[in-house]
């Protein structure tokens, strides 16, 4: 039974799970969404506006918080010596254990960024308060753009009309997105990963080898873009040149996604084999 797959059976088990999740994970979850509504209240006590670019990154920030601290405050205790012994012995397959631990921990970021989205844009529809433009996109370029669009408003300026802004928008286009949502899915897959592979200090001890993995492959890509040629440090006299970083940043940006799509199929196929062979 270790590899098949039942979908009856992975019905139960996901409603075993989603006990667990909102029974551990539930109120954090509703907080987290709700975030939106303090920042709103904040610019009615103050009377600011909130443009949509801090908006848009508080809102990237908790799911980033989401994506943290989900595997261990939900699923903290499936490879504890005691309290793991009930997750071996759950009448499952491990690839249904797998799908319905992934499931819940890739759905909350998703829940979490259309939630807080939800939220704001509800809010920017009251004829009060500092949210007066609508997130109208999560893609980056869009928000970006959004972004200069308020501030040519508040400025009494059109600032979009510059030489140049097109192409800074295009290196903010569909390349960034796909990077932000690879980046989503394989931050989670380490989180996961960490939650398996420690058994205290789940978080602060992923946190630090993510911390310490991103340098390495950092330095990794920094070196196989120098020997491509490919880096804008290499050509120091095509820096004031718009069309030339725009060209090394798309090129950068399509190695990035290669390279991380690859490092994410490598990190779940690893986080798989590290389930099925979990030891109490």
């Amino acid at each position: 039974m270790n590899n098949t797959f039942d979908l009856h059976r992975f019905g139960n088990l996901l409603a075993f799970d989603g006990k667990r999740y909102f029974r551990n994970f539930g109120l954090t979850l509703a907080i987290l969404c709700g975030i939106p509504l303090v920042g709103w209240l904040l610019t009615l006590i103050f009377g600011f506006t909130m443009p949509t670019l801090p908006r848009w990154i508080t809102m990237y920030i908790l799911v980033m918080l989401g994506i943290i601290l989900v595997p261990a405050k939900a699923f903290g205790d499936i490879n504890l010596s005691r309290e793991g012994v009930r997750f071996a012995m759950l009448p499952v397959s491990n690839l249904e254990k797998f799908f319905s631990y992934l499931l819940f921990c890739l759905l909350t970021p998703v829940v979490i960024l259309l939630a807080s989205w939800g939220i704001d844009s509800l809010l920017t529809l009251l004829p009060f308060g500092g949210f007066t433009h609508y997130i109208r996109s999560l893609g980056f370029g869009n928000v970006m753009n959004d972004f200069f669009v308020e501030i040519s408003e508040m400025a009494g300026e059109d600032i979009t009309d510059a030489e140049g802004f097109d192409v800074l928008m295009n290196m903010f286009g569909s390349g960034y997105t796909y990077s932000f949502i690879i980046g989503i899915i394989f931050n989670v897959g380490v989180f996961m990963f960490g939650n398996l592979l420690f058994k205290t200090h789940k978080t602060a001890k992923t946190l630090g080898c993510l911390i310490g993995i991103s340098y390495v492959i950092s330095m990794i890509r920094q070196l196989i873009f120098i020997t491509m040629g490919k880096s804008v440090f290499m050509n120091p006299e095509t820096i004031n040149d718009i069309s030339t970083i725009a060209d090394l940043t798309t090129s950068t940006i399509m190695f990035n996604n290669i390279f991380e799509t690859i490092l994410t199929l490598g990190l779940y196929i690893g986080l798989f084999y590290k389930l099925k062979t979990q030891k109490y």
